[in-house]
């Protein structure tokens, strides 16, 4: 039975295994949120925002229905983004142009740890290469990807073959 988890984990790894960096400029770009309505608690430094709710930090870009931002103690940079939709999205470009697609029910994306975790039916795609399963999480700065099954639904992985160029197609 452990098989097949060994299987899907080393698949995991090598589907992002040749990924290069997020862009490194990304956490160091401000955050702009639009949504058609936000309310501010400046008790707990929580800000939740509403309809179409679209995020953007340098690459990065967030689609959701609702998005809460709390700020600990009001530091800046080490915000937690929760977003919530049907599905929410999580876009970024990495340092190679290659974009990194995300999706799930619900997404928590910490800013100052460079960490984002993907829940009910998450699925991360890059270059048409997928890894889908209830909980996905993933250290963007580190390239470390978990992902994680529930009880009716096993983590799937589709790897997509390499392309060869039309001058190593022709040497053969």
């Amino acid at each position: 039975m452990k098989r097949p988890l060994v299987k899907a984990l080393a698949g995991a790894m090598l589907l992002f295994s040749h990924y290069s960096l997020a862009l490194s400029s990304d956490t160091e770009q401000p955050i702009y949120i639009e949504s058609e309505s936000q309310h501010l608690d400046m008790a707990t430094n929580t800000v939740t925002f509403t309809q179409d709710v679209v995020l953007t930090q340098g690459s990065i870009k967030i689609l959701a229905d609702k998005l809460v931002v709390i700020r600990p103690q009001g530091q800046e940079g080490d915000e937690t983004i929760e977003a919530f939709g049907k599905p929410a999205t999580f876009d970024q470009t990495m340092d190679d142009g290659k974009k990194l697609h995300g999706e799930a029910y619900k997404l928590r994306y910490e800013v100052g740890n460079e960490f984002l975790k993907m829940s009910t039916n998450a699925m991360l795609e890059q270059a048409g290469n997928q890894v889908e399963g209830n909980v996905i999480t993933y250290q963007i700065d580190k390239q470390q990807l978990v992902a994680e099954s529930d009880s009716n639904k096993r983590v799937t992985t589709i790897l997509q073959p390499t392309t060869k160029s039309p001058s190593e197609s022709e040497s053969q």
